[in-house]
């Protein structure tokens, strides 16, 4: 596999289409085209699904991932030898600072993660974050979309190890006002099945989780609200009931208790590439620290 090869690969997974792989590379789509299929033709397998966006293959994903690893290390490796750009190299292309990209939930990016920011703008780290569902991670890390992602589960994604972080704990929280309007409607106190839920998304199981463990059936949500801010800002405007991290919790001290119901703790897990990489050692021991002073 040469890596004009894996390049073009790479740049129509970013891309979407040839002809934008091709702008970016500075070379003929018809180039990117004949690296493509030399490239498929060397493995025997269809790496690209031809189309508006062009997309990865199974097998291609497995390959982008490679090639992205290769070129996560040929990047240290011209950093640390302090290389010169090559013919055909934009000035500082070979020292360039390593991107690391990470799949992190909106919750956590909001709350603790805010303490990995601090610690790469200490080192003048450049990220590239993807806020995703924790649920979606795996399909992220084995696409070679992200290096690392924050996940809720331990299961082992191909090419990958993953470390346990600790328990992240989610209080009911409501607005003193819902649940005083509620009461006078009912005229009696409201248990948590009298009051409506809000939602992150439509992934968001955390509120059924709640109410499962009380015994209750779970609950159609008054509202999706598919931001950090928003979703404790709707709770706070007495939309409804949902569940808050530690750090959000503490940023709305006039939030209360959901009658009847328990915190709900979500066990959270680091994943990153298993090849040896300094870059993804240091941001690894960074967010690990980050989690611990959350």
């Amino acid at each position: 596999m040469h890596p004009d090869q894996l390049a073009a690969l790479d740049a129509i997974a970013t891309h979407g289409t040839f002809e934008a792989a091709a702008r970016s590379l500075g070379v003929s789509t018809s180039a990117v085209s004949q690296r493509v299929r030399a490239l498929e033709a060397s493995l025997g397998r269809i790496l690209v699904s031809r189309g508006t966006p062009s997309t990865m293959t199974d097998d291609g994903a497995v390959v982008l991932r490679y090639a992205r690893q290769q070129a996560l290390l040929a990047q240290e490796m011209a950093g640390e030898l302090e290389l010169e750009p090559t013919d055909g190299e934009a000035p500082g292309a070979s020292t360039a600072p390593v991107r690391p990209s990470v799949a992190v939930n909106a919750d956590s990016l909001q709350t603790w993660f805010t303490g990995l920011l601090r610690r790469a703008a200490d080192r003048d780290v450049v990220l590239e974050l993807v806020v995703a569902d924790e649920k979606r991670t795996a399909e992220l890390l084995r696409s070679g979309r992200v290096m690392c992602a924050v996940s809720t589960t331990g299961a082992r994604v191909a090419g990958c190890r993953a470390t346990r972080l600790g328990t992240l704990r989610y209080t009911p929280s409501i607005a003193p006002a819902l649940l005083e309007r509620t009461r006078r409607t009912l005229g009696h106190e409201p248990t948590a099945g009298d009051l409506p839920t809000v939602r992150f998304d439509a992934d968001d199981d955390l509120q059924d989780l709640a109410l499962a463990a009380a015994g209750l059936p779970p609950q159609r949500p008054r509202a999706l609200v598919p931001t950090a801010a928003g979703f404790a800002a709707a709770i706070e405007a007495g939309l409804g009931w949902g569940m808050l991290p530690p750090g959000q919790l503490a940023a709305h001290p006039t939030l209360a208790a959901v009658p009847g119901l328990e915190p709900v703790d979500r066990e959270l897990f680091w994943h990153r590439w298993s090849i040896t990489s300094p870059s993804l050692d240091a941001l690894s021991d960074d967010v690990a620290e980050a989690f611990a002073a959350k």
